[in-house]
């Protein structure tokens, strides 16, 4: 067996999962943290829109 970098005897690495169970769970940490991000920058934008109808509303009543 070749092991892969990071890799103790039994296909593990340092945070007890093997390869298959990194694949399931989605990548690597870059992997992951890029994906977070993205989420978090969607939610952002979402925020800024809904705050933008909201205030857009509230004018068109008040004039």
């Amino acid at each position: 067996m070749i092991r892969g970098q990071g890799e103790d005897s039994y296909g593990k690495s340092g945070t007890d999962e093997t390869p298959q169970e990194r694949k399931r769970r989605g990548g690597s940490a870059a992997a992951r943290g890029k994906r977070s991000l993205a989420r978090k920058s969607t939610a952002v934008v979402k925020i800024i829109h809904t705050s933008s109808f909201i205030a857009f509303v509230h004018l068109s009543f008040v004039l």
